[in-house]
């Protein structure tokens, strides 16, 4: 945009009745504002974080902590800066769906050991049962929040819920025959516990492989340079670092939770309350972990963004040679004119060279044989003007 004011001579009559000699010239002031950078678009950044006291000052080996610490306090002053009602809303909804079933008169009571199964469900009085129903609506309904919050993230809520359960469940079996676990645990009863744990603790590393590799893959498409200095910084703002150690401190929490949980009920010891007090704190703390884990990818990668690991890209494109998947000329995300963007058979976004000479075509960002220039990672619109990344002109398929 620009921006153009012109300030003129005016004559004006002094006191003395004498009029103003006129201006030599016209002043021009051109001010030329350059169209903002949705992607790059933040308040801040990790490089302004400072931290006002290093524990690498005591011992070089504590610069990791350091590191962890500023990348925390950068996440959690962002938190602060943009989170708004829907994500406070959709924290509420899972603390409530926690809470209601987690704190009932016959959890206090002891319940009654030789009732089981759908008999047991059935005994149930009338305000806990409520409670029951209540806190599976909210559950699903807090997962449906997520999606809508985090929709980058939409192919991997299937992925937390196996972990979830699959570790939560790993603690119940392994307190039938040890109510008092790991006290007095038997290893030959304890097989299908430990198959569960590590079910969980699989889809945990697919899940961070996946947000891992499509963070490689954006920092090369929307941040390629000439400059291999410029492409460490943007790594380095890219630094999945700190909500890899989240990661592994929400699968901690969770196992937690799963036991204090499966121990209180286990040992039939009502009085048993700082095990009780324990349960229902890393429960509070799992809903907040959880939308953090889920908040951090879709912000630092923004919109338009499909979570797969480079085996899983590989596979779709092996049904795009294949023909099982067609693969269309890209669409704008702003008008849906056509655009002479496709993907290739590694799934990569595939642009033609920009020098008008040349007529190759090639991925994004990456140096074209023809001419020596590099193919262009982004491309206007012809139609509408707007410039955007060129993976964004992928019809229903997104690339980091």
């Amino acid at each position: 945009m620009i921006t153009t004011s012109y300030g003129g001579a005016r004559n004006r009559n002094n006191s003395k009745g004498e009029s103003a000699p006129p201006a030599m010239a016209e002043e021009v002031q051109i001010e030329i504002v350059a169209p903002p950078d949705e992607h790059g678009a933040m308040p801040f950044r990790l490089g302004d974080v400072e931290l006002d006291k290093k524990f690498g000052d005591l011992h070089p080996l504590l610069d990791s902590v350091d590191r962890l610490r500023k990348e925390w306090k950068f996440q959690f002053k962002l938190i602060r800066h943009e989170w708004g009602q829907a994500h406070f809303l959709t924290m509420l909804t899972g603390l409530l769906a926690f809470l209601l079933g987690s704190i009932s008169g016959e959890l206090f009571g002891g319940g009654d050991a030789n009732v089981s199964g759908i008999e047991g469900i059935t005994s149930l009085s009338g305000f806990v049962f409520f409670q029951l129903i209540a806190s599976s609506i909210l559950w699903v309904w807090f997962f449906i929040q997520i999606t809508v919050n985090f929709p980058i993230m939409r192919g991997h809520i299937i992925n937390i819920v196996i972990i979830w359960c699959s570790l939560f469940a790993s603690q119940i079996i392994l307190h039938v025959n040890s109510p008092s676990f790991p006290a007095g645990a038997d290893l030959g009863n304890a097989l299908g516990g430990v198959i569960l744990a590590a079910v969980g603790c699989f889809f945990t590393y697919f899940f961070w492989k996946a947000v891992a590799e499509t963070r490689d893959l954006h920092v090369k498409e929307h941040h390629v340079h000439t400059d291999v200095r410029v492409m460490e910084e943007a790594m380095r703002e890219h630094s999945l670092y700190s909500w890899s150690a989240m990661v592994i401190l929400w699968v901690v929490v969770l196992i937690l939770n799963g036991w204090s949980g499966s121990h209180f009920i286990a040992d039939r010891n009502v009085t048993d309350y700082p095990i009780y007090a324990i349960h229902l704190i890393s429960g509070v703390i799992l809903i907040y972990l959880l939308m953090h884990i889920l908040w951090l990818p879709q912000r630092m990668l923004g919109e338009g963004t499909r979570v797969q690991t480079r085996a899983a890209a590989a596979a779709t494109a092996d049904l795009l040679i294949d023909g099982v998947i067609l693969t269309s000329e890209g669409a704008c995300p702003s008008c849906d004119a056509s655009a002479p963007i496709s993907l290739n058979e590694n799934g990569e976004t595939v642009v033609d060279c920009s020098s008008e000479d040349c007529s190759r075509r090639g991925p994004a960002g990456k140096l074209c044989d023809g001419c020596g220039e590099n193919f262009p990672s982004r491309y206007t619109c012809p139609s509408c003007g707007i410039n955007s990344p060129a993976a964004d002109y992928i019809p229903d398929s997104e690339a980091w």
